[in-house]
């Protein structure tokens, strides 16, 4: 498909500055075809969706991946900016990040290894499965459409590379990397990462730019202190780092007298719930953050059916409602990682090489995005997929299947309307083509 749609072709230029030409036909091409391809999302099966396999070769396609002079965060910076100036142009910007297991077959797949499967694995027992890791950052977005959840848009990303091969670091490091770059990318907006435990530590809490916040869980058993006392004229010896040694959370959760409870009723984005709160403020997790003080949320559920939670803020101000709300933005990532995997195959490109490795796989966490950035902006005023789901009595829509339905069809559409006539107004589409248009765009 050389001409996407006019609005996906607005957006879609705005990348064209990150390849040459040629490339960036090809990219486009691409992008189109993986986001109408209704099977596995292997990189010749994508080429064939394009139209052009029969009179182009498809080393054009496979190039793309292995040798074209081009870099993933060169178009996650401009997505960023196009997610910011046209989603959340004001006000604080919410960042979630995590990682993720991309299955993959193959000993000579570059960084394959045996990683925790998550979606597997319980808490008595543990799964291990060959594949790349990822480490994945999404900014959090809040649709006028979908007011009942969040939705995170994929920007950066990196595999992870075992000890031994060149380039390694935690995951907690490129978290840490990939999180300061937006916030150098955005100086003058206030960023909040939310992260659960894995990436609540030293390598994220230290060293952060002035405009990078953090929320997320603290372990139960952290060690916590006071602030320190002022220094004292005529003192001698070294000033203190710290002050006294503060009571675990999991004994401030239990102990009610030192740290009494507040009870609030707080309106989550589908339910109401009350909750016991306690708010501990200027605390030092030394070990972690050093000498910056933050603040600590301990939540208890009155109804007892939700865990309770300690959770950390990097601000000496930060409300419990802010703290709590802001932390439930962090599943949005979990919904990403399973539409990538589900409708827009990231498992699927029979990649080998480093640099394929590290391109193909992430083509559908870009898809995802710009799918979602196009569909709020123009997307939604267009044709919609209809389903004949009577079962789904309860569905909210649209969903993330609902908006790439609507780019397929409307990509379908367009390259109907482009090949069907003798250059003259496109007549009125047959009914019989539109349902077999929706066919295809149900799909998945």
């Amino acid at each position: 498909m050389e001409h996407p749609i006019a609005s996906l072709s607005v957006l879609l230029d705005s990348f064209s500055p990150c390849f040459r030409q040629e490339v960036f036909n090809t990219f486009r091409m691409m992008f189109a075809a993986w986001a109408m391809c209704i099977r596995t999302h292997t990189i010749s099966e994508v080429w064939q969706t394009t139209g052009q396999s029969g009179h182009k070769h498809h080393d054009a396609a496979y190039s793309l991946w292995s040798s074209a002079k081009w870099e993933w965060d060169e178009l996650g910076n401009i997505l960023l900016l196009q997610i910011v100036a046209r989603l959340v142009p004001t006000g604080n910007l919410w960042i979630v990040v995590d990682d993720t297991l991309c299955h993959k077959r193959g000993a000579k797949v570059a960084f394959g290894g045996f990683f925790l499967d998550a979606v597997m694995s319980t808490k008595k027992q543990k799964h291990l499965r060959f594949g790349l890791n990822w480490v994945v950052l999404g900014i959090t977005v809040h649709l006028p459409f979908r007011p009942d959840r969040y939705v995170c848009l994929p920007i950066l990303w990196r595999v992870y590379k075992k000890k031994g091969q060149e380039g390694h670091k935690k995951r907690t490091e490129i978290a840490a990397e990939l999180a300061k770059k937006v916030a150098g990318w955005l100086p003058d907006r206030d960023c909040w990462l939310v992260a659960d435990s894995a990436y609540v530590n030293s390598s994220v809490l230290k060293n952060r730019p002035a405009n990078l916040k953090v929320i997320g869980p603290v372990r139960w058993d952290a060690a916590l202190y006071k602030l320190p006392e002022p220094r004292k004229e005529k003192q001698r010896g070294a000033t203190k780092k710290k002050g006294e040694r503060l009571p675990t959370p999991r004994e401030m959760i239990k102990d009610d007298v030192a740290y009494p409870s507040t009870e609030i009723a707080m309106d989550f984005l589908n339910q109401r719930r009350t909750l016991r709160v306690k708010v501990v403020r200027d605390v030092l997790w030394y070990s972690a953050a050093k000498s910056d003080p933050l603040t600590l949320v301990l939540v208890q559920d009155a109804a007892g059916e939700w865990r309770d939670e300690v959770l950390l803020a990097t601000s000496q101000d930060a409300t419990a409602e802010f703290v709590i709300a802001g932390y439930c933005r962090r599943w949005s990532v979990e919904v990403a990682f399973h539409d990538s995997k589900q409708f827009l195959g990231l498992h699927d490109p029979q990649v080998r090489t480093a640099k394929s490795v590290e391109r193909a796989h992430p083509m559908a966490w870009f898809v995802t995005s710009v799918t979602v950035l196009w569909y709020a902006v123009a997307g939604k005023d267009g044709s919609h997929v209809h389903r004949d789901r009577p079962w789904y009595k309860n569905k909210k829509a649209p969903t993330f299947s609902d908006m790439l339905g609507a780019i397929r069809f409307q990509l379908w559409e367009e390259r109907i309307s482009s090949t069907s006539g003798d250059g003259n107004e496109p007549q009125e589409m047959p009914e019989t083509l539109k349902m077999l248009i929706n066919y295809l765009a149900a799909v998945g």
